[in-house]
């Protein structure tokens, strides 16, 4: 009687794989170990993923590194600031200039709004980036959000006022609408 042939035995291999193909094979034979990998790549429903980053590193898809603790990321929204209380030594009924200085253009908008006032939408704050500057201004100082600074956020302001978009990085400009999506992405 004939023996079957067994269909367990290793195939011969009579080309090489590419350095890509080796690579893809390393990975997927990770198994269990590259699932951890993968569930840090979710992204969350309705917005852009969340954003614990810089504005360069928000340019790289986040894949900033940071020496010592991991960033808080736990920013809030204007709308959360408009009924919360605020941190320690910040005033509601601070002119918005305080923190962000305006230019002559901007004196009698800007320039005449409380800190608390330009949480609500108005009609002259193009994109909503006075509001959404303010809610991170807050988040940096009740410590949401520490890979951003007060000096950070300011000059993305002073920038944006002096000649209508931001340069998060050579060659790379934001308009008003691009650097409220980067704001908005550091909060929930």
């Amino acid at each position: 009687m004939a023996t079957e042939q067994q269909h367990d035995a290793p195939v011969p291999v009579t080309a090489e794989l590419s350095s890509e193909g080796a690579a893809r094979r390393r990975f997927a034979r990770a198994g269990v170990a590259a699932s951890g990998v993968l569930l840090t790549l979710h992204s969350q429903p309705g917005m852009a993923a969340e954003v614990c980053t810089t504005p360069s590193g928000f340019l790289s898809g986040g894949l900033q590194s940071f020496r010592g603790p991991p960033p808080t990321c736990s920013g809030r929204s204007p709308g959360y600031w408009k009924n919360h209380g605020w941190p320690s030594g910040c005033d509601k009924n601070a002119p918005y200039t305080r923190v962000f200085s305006c230019n002559s253009q901007n004196a009698k908008t800007y320039g005449n709004a409380s800190q608390s006032g330009i949480l609500d939408p108005q009609k002259w704050d193009r994109n909503g980036i006075g509001r959404h500057l303010i809610a991170a201004y807050l988040n940096v100082r009740a410590g949401l959000s520490t890979f951003q600074t007060v000096p950070m956020l300011q000059r993305i302001w002073l920038e944006y006022q002096a000649k209508g978009y931001y340069t998060p990085t050579a060659g790379v400009k934001w308009d008003g609408a691009k650097i409220v999506e980067y704001l908005q992405g550091t909060m929930y």
